[in-house]
């Protein structure tokens, strides 16, 4: 297969909904050649109808990848969506894979991360962020929600805040819930969506409120010296219908370092259900 425009961006592509908004903003919107590695079970099967050629391997099979870019003169490479983290479990992994892992200290997620960008760059590829392509993904600091942060959301969101980033430091997860003071859930292998729903259930299962009135916190960062090239956190309208389902209220993202899938519905969804949305950095947590 030739490429006459020029050379075709690759895109190891998994779950959600960023891969399909990484296709539409290169290949149907700006016409741009791309093809994409795509995972079974994980990726959406739309892609395909997007983009110009398409790998499906299951995970582990990292030799067939590099060699499917490679024969497509791939140069720049961008990783977008996530893969279950219950499938490390069930990965094959070929030779190479293997040989990575072997190096590896551990398999936690930024660890392993690091591993891949470090061995896709050996082959000759340029790791790109995903929001080099698609920067409105990113948010400027502030509030963003009609509805604004009281004193009390403000302590929750401080106590919120330190938790994430220890949690992140460990490279465990990006997301903590909070309440009234008290951290009720943390994020590890279940993911972001899972945690809501416990967090729900802890707060207001069976139509009861576990520590008394008041919101309910969650607070997504960075991990600290995280490559922001590689798994930025990331929110979007089915974060916040979760979180409404859920009864959490308080939506809080790191400025700059948090991808937010389209931002204009999330938005719209965040002040329909009059929850709080708030952008924020390490100086701004003070409130305002």
């Amino acid at each position: 297969m030739s490429f006459p425009r020029k050379n075709p961006i690759g895109l190891i592509a998994g779950n959600g909904n960023l891969p399909l908004l990484f296709a539409q903003k290169v290949a149907v919107e700006e016409l741009r050649p791309l093809v994409v590695a795509a995972h079974r079970g994980e990726t959406d099967a739309r892609i395909q109808e997007m983009v110009d050629d398409v790998l499906w391997v299951t995970l582990g099979r990292f030799k067939k990848i590099i060699a499917f870019f490679k024969e497509r003169q791939v140069q720049d490479l961008v990783l977008a969506g996530g893969i279950s983290k219950s499938a490390i479990w069930r990965v094959r992994p070929d030779a190479t894979a293997l040989t990575l892992i072997w190096r590896l200290k551990n398999l936690h997620d930024d660890h392993l991360l690091r591993g891949i960008a470090v061995e896709l760059a050996k082959h000759g590829f340029q790791v790109r962020s995903v929001t080099d392509y698609l920067p409105q993904l990113l948010v400027a600091e502030g509030i963003l929600s009609d509805r604004r942060p009281d004193d009390e959301m403000w302590k929750d969101i401080q106590i919120g805040w330190k938790a994430a980033k220890t949690l992140g430091s460990l490279d465990i997860g990006q997301g903590v819930v909070v309440k009234k003071g008290v951290v009720v859930a943390v994020e590890a292998m279940e993911g972001t969506d899972a945690m809501i729903r416990r967090a729900g259930d802890l707060t207001c299962g069976s139509g009861k409120t576990w520590v008394g009135r008041g919101e309910v916190v969650l607070v997504k960062t960075s991990k600290p010296g995280q490559d922001l090239r590689l798994d930025l956190p990331t929110v979007g309208p089915g974060t916040v219908e979760k979180m409404h389902a859920a009864g959490l209220s308080v939506l809080v993202i790191e400025a700059g370092k948090t991808i937010v899938l389209d931002p204009e519905e999330t938005l719209r969804r965040v002040n329909r259900y009059g929850q709080v949305l708030v952008a924020c950095s390490e100086e701004g947590l003070g409130g305002r």
